[in-house]
C-alpha cells in the first residue's frame, strides 16, 4: 500500500508562530533528569501509554511528581500534554512562566482563569475540554498568535474570541472522529480579527448560514471549511476576497465532489 504525504497546496499559508531556538521534541512518561536537556517536551501519561500491569497507584504517583516538578521547569518553551488534565494539574501548568506553546489533549477543568499567567504564550491548542463553559480568560493572552479549540461543546461564549484582534491563526471545531460539528451561531463576532491569516472551521457549522463576514477578514489567506452553500455564493466569496488563496474551501470543487485541477492535496509516495 502506498503511503500518503502532504501535498504542497495542503500546507500553503498554514501559520505557526516562530519559537526561537526550539529543540526537537522529546517524549516522557516519568519525570527524570533528561527533561533538563530539552525545552520541547511531550508528556504522554494516559493509561494506554503505560506498560500493561502498571497500577493506578503508580500512575497517580507519577502525576504527583509531574505536578511538583513542572513549575520548576522554567526552561521549557513548548509543552504537549497527552493526559486527562484536572483543575489542579492545569493550574500547575500555568505556573510555567516561559511557555510559548501549550497543547492539551483532554481536560475536565471548569476554570481556565490561571492561563492569564502565561504571558509569553504564542500558541495554544485545547482539545476535549468536556466541562469548560467560559473562554473569556483567553482575551488576556496578548502575545497569542495561534489558537485552536476542538471538541469542547459546552463553551457558551466562543464569540468572545472575536475580541482577540491580534490572532493570526484560529481553529474552532467539534470532533472529527465522532463525527460531530461545533455549532456557531454566526461569523459576525469574528469580523474584527484583522490580523487573521488562517481560519480552520473544518468541523464547524454556522447556524445563520451567513458567510459574507469572511470578506471582512482582509488578510485571510487560508480557509478550511466544508460549509454547504450555493455554488454561486461560494464563487462570489472566493472572487471578492482580496487575499484568500488556499485551504479546503478554495481547493475543493463542491459541485464535482473532487479537488480542482492542479491541486495537490495528498500525494502518493
Amino acid at each position: 500500500m502506498k503511503a500518503l504525504i502532504v501535498g504542497k497546496d495542503q500546507i500553503a499559508d498554514t501559520y505557526y508562530p516562530t519559537i526561537a531556538e526550539l529543540d526537537e521534541e522529546q517524549t516522557f512518561k516519568e519525570c527524570g533528569d533528561k527533561i533538563l536537556e530539552t525545552n520541547n517536551i511531550f508528556i504522554s501519561t494516559l493509561t494506554m501509554d503505560f506498560p500493561s500491569g502498571t497500577s493506578l497507584k503508580r500512575r497517580k504517583e507519577i502525576d504527583e511528581q509531574w505536578k511538583e516538578k513542572l513549575p520548576q521547569l522554567s526552561h521549557i518553551k513548548r509543552l504537549n500534554l497527552r493526559h486527562k488534565v484536572d483543575q489542579d494539574y492545569f493550574d500547575v501548568i500555568c505556573k510555567m512562566k516561559n511557555l510559548e506553546v501549550l497543547n492539551i489533549w483532554s481536560s475536565t477543568v471548569t476554570d481556565i482563569g490561571s492561563i492569564k499567567k502565561l504571558t509569553k504564550l504564542k500558541a495554544l491548542y485545547l482539545s476535549n475540554f468536556s466541562r469548560l463553559e467560559d473562554v473569556s480568560p483567553l482575551i488576556e493572552l496578548k502575545s497569542l498568535e495561534s489558537l485552536s479549540i476542538l471538541a469542547s461543546f459546552k463553551v457558551a461564549n466562543y464569540e468572545l474570541i472575536g475580541k482577540m484582534k491580534w490572532l493570526k491563526s484560529l481553529e474552532l471545531g467539534g470532533d472529527t472522529f465522532a463525527p460531530k460539528n461545533l455549532i456557531l451561531h454566526s461569523l459576525e463576532p469574528f469580523t474584527n480579527l484583522n490580523e487573521l491569516i488562517e481560519l480552520d472551521m473544518s468541523c464547524a457549522s454556522i447556524r445563520d448560514k451567513n458567510y459574507k463576514p469572511i470578506l471582512e477578514l482582509k488578510k485571510l489567506k487560508r480557509l478550511d471549511a466544508h460549509w454547504r452553500m450555493k455554488n454561486q455564493e461560494r464563487e462570489l466569496l472566493q472572487s471578492e476576497h482580496p487575499s484568500l488563496q488556499s485551504g479546503f474551501f478554495v481547493a475543493y470543487d463542491f459541485v464535482k465532489n473532487e479537488f480542482k485541477n492542479g491541486i495537490e492535496w495528498w500525494i502518493e509516495k
